[in-house]
């Protein structure tokens, strides 16, 4: 079963991820002493058929982020992901230098990655907390760094099948000279997302 969205549910998801990334940005602001800025949110998909186009990348491009387990009122598996060359924007943001491929993905450049994805998600589950009052419990996010598709198979492994359904937003983080995109992916356990809904009335 596939949750229909219009544009009153849109605006509602919108409205979490402008709360989450709100206080994403601020805390990484804060974190890093660089100013990032936001765009609104896009509400992408909730329908697991297109699994393949997520993210607006082919299933062999490379992505970089966290993963984790979210139990509660609300449970299921969250992610926050950056396309590979997102990911070296904010590398070299951050760090000054960036990996030429996953071979050189050594411990400074996760850290960054796990620091960053982790406040991105944390805010995120933050946001749907306060506007629902549902009480949620991120377990330790895992680092994960593959193509694509290996990336979400593993999280979304019911997804693939048609089972449940996926929450995908996309917001681009921009500084004065720098922009570049990032994804935060949800997947509540069958018939959550309606619980969502109507826990907020619409």
């Amino acid at each position: 079963m596939t949750t229909t969205l219009n544009d009153l549910r849109t605006d509602a998801l919108r409205e979490i991820g402008n709360i989450g990334l709100g206080g994403a940005v601020t805390a990484l602001s804060d974190l890093t002493g660089v100013l990032f800025t936001l765009e609104a949110p896009q509400v992408m998909q909730i329908d697991t058929s297109t699994l393949p186009q997520l993210c607006c990348v082919s299933p062999e491009s490379l992505v970089v982020g966290t993963v984790s387990r979210v139990n509660g009122d609300w449970p299921g598996e969250g992610a926050f992901l950056f396309p590979w060359q997102s990911a070296c924007v904010l590398w070299q943001i951050l760090v000054q230098m960036q990996p030429s491929g996953l071979e050189e993905l050594n411990e400074l450049y996760q850290s960054v990655i796990n620091e960053v994805s982790n406040i991105m998600l944390g805010n995120y589950l933050q946001a749907i907390s306060q506007m629902t009052g549902f009480t949620l419990h991120m377990e330790p996010p895992a680092f994960a760094a593959d193509m694509a598709m290996a990336v979400l198979s593993s999280i979304l492994v019911e997804a693939l099948y048609g089972q449940r359904e996926l929450l995908a937003i996309e917001t681009a983080f921009k500084t004065p000279e720098h922009e570049f995109k990032g994804y935060f992916l949800y997947l509540p356990e069958t018939g959550n997302l309606e619980k969502l809904f109507g826990v907020l009335g619409i």
